[in-house]
């Protein structure tokens, strides 16, 4: 629903550091009653410009029935100031039913001299599962007397119960260490949910459908990575079940023949230049395949992403790569888009099961590091592309060990088994595909782990995935 934010009442934390960044985000809606722990779903979307003169006033806080405020720390030398806000449309600190809350923080450069690289530490926590939730999201460079400005949103849900909500964030400046008294308020949700049913179980590799589809020019490439010999790497448990049982629908039912399927298990970084090609050779193994204007590609990823720390970007982990190496071990992602973008093909499908944050299932990927935000810099992909991803750029990618897959292939081949097929027209689209994704996907990572996943679908919202 839409939402005029009211007057947003705020609580302060200044310290020593000093920071401003301006991004906007937002959460996803949540769908579904968690045994575990509410958290406001956050996607980084763009950022938003809001630097203010540095004689610019500062009000003093205000009171909210229900906030807790830190006392203020104040630095005579460097100063940073973080303040939190917190509104919903009936101003009565809950989340009602059909509301939609809004959550607002301010980090103010009170310098007069001196760039900062802040980024904020937020925890989040309700009162049915008190352990919170940590994550930080990473802010531009802020000058002196800037202000950069975070926003998030959330939406009640009838299966929320009723509660509480505790948001906490802290601003820390990356160069200097130095950091904000956590800001923290608490508010209330006026919910409906108890228990959940049960979800319905179904298994993906058995009767899968055989449609009359047929698709004789497509290519697909699909590559499992299941086993990092590397002993700091954790294999990745369902990687090569994940993409045995694609083939088997590519085949089944979106009509690719067995011979114009590229398929590799625990692929080394020579099998990724040699099928996507490399920076300076744009011409694999699948550029040649691909007959121009006729061949519809499908290309599918189940395993290990990786950041590298220095470049901030992001690398696919072939199989016998060294994540204290990603920059020379791993294949970029970059390339890997800017390639396909030269692709003469019909349409491009790219389902990608791997989160690029660092983070995995097992545990961190990289030694005494941090999951870090990368943003992923994508080519401006035309109508012929789809794209679909297992999480955000912040987020761990999860198991499903009941239904023996990965969780967002799982839910991906439920989809196209028909499951998505909302208007039962016998055929799924990119939309129908992202509901139904979006739907499951969040809500199962929340139950079995208690934490978010939230995958990314961008294409042709009304382009056809699967006929039946």
């Amino acid at each position: 629903m839409g939402f005029q934010a009211r007057d947003l009442e705020p609580v302060y934390a200044q310290s020593q550091a000093g920071g401003s960044v301006q991004e906007l985000l937002r959460s996803k809606k949540l769908k579904r009653n968690i045994l575990y722990i509410l958290l406001l779903m956050i996607c980084i979307t763009a950022p938003l410009a809001l630097a203010q003169n540095k004689s610019r006033a500062i009000s003093e806080p205000g009171k909210i029935s229900g906030i807790t405020e830190k006392t203020p720390v104040i630095s005579s030398s460097a100063e940073m100031e973080c303040s939190l806000y917190y509104s919903d449309p009936s101003g009565d600190n809950t989340l009602s039913a059909g509301e939609s809350a809004a959550i607002k923080v301010l980090v103010i450069n009170k310098s007069s001299q001196g760039v900062i690289e802040p980024k904020l530490e937020i925890a989040i926590s309700s009162s049915w599962a008190p352990t919170p939730r940590i994550s930080v999201k990473l802010m531009d460079k802020v000058g002196p007397g800037e202000i950069g400005t975070y926003k998030a949103s959330m939406n009640w849900d009838k299966q929320l119960p009723s509660g509480s909500i505790t948001y906490e964030v802290k601003a820390i400046d990356k160069k200097s260490g130095l950091a904000t008294e956590p800001a923290r308020l608490v508010f209330q949700i006026s919910g409906q949910g108890n228990e959940t049913a049960q979800p319905l179980f179904v298994d993906v590799d058995q009767a899968i459908p055989k449609t009359a589809w047929s698709n004789l020019d497509a290519i697909a490439v699909v590559i499992g990575n299941r086993n990092y010999p590397n002993p700091d790497m954790p294999d990745v448990e369902y990687a090569v079940q994940d993409a045995a049982t694609m083939k088997k629908y590519l085949v089944n039912m979106l009509g690719y023949r067995e011979s114009n399927i590229l398929y590799v298990e625990n692929a080394g970084k020579a099998d990724f230049e040699r099928i996507f090609g490399t920076r300076e050779v744009v011409e694999g193994k699948l550029y040649n395949w691909v007959k121009a204007g006729k061949s519809d590609v499908f290309i599918y990823y189940s395993g290990h992403g990786a950041p590298d720390m220095n470049n901030k970007k992001a690398y696919f982990m072939p199989s016998n790569s060294d994540p204290n190496y990603v920059q020379i071990d791993g294949y970029p992602l970059d390339i890997f888009y800017q390639n396909l973008d030269k692709l003469p093909a019909k349409s491009i499908t790219i389902v990608l099961d791997a989160c690029f944050s660092g983070g995995s299932q097992q545990g961190m990927l990289i030694k005494n590091a941090s999951p870090v935000y990368i943003d992923v810099a994508m080519p401006v992909f035309g109508e012929k592309f789809n794209l679909f991803t297992s999480a955000s750029s912040d987020q761990v990618a999860s198991w499903y060990p009941d239904g023996n897959h990965s969780l967002f292939t799982y839910y991906f081949l439920r989809a196209i088994r028909g499951e998505a097929d909302a208007n039962r027209d016998r055929q799924v689209t990119v939309s129908e595909m992202n509901t139904f994704i979006n739907e499951n996907v969040p809500y199962m990572a929340r139950r079995l782990y208690g934490r978010e996943q939230t995958p990314v679908i961008k294409g042709d919202l009304n382009g056809v995935v699967c006929r039946y």
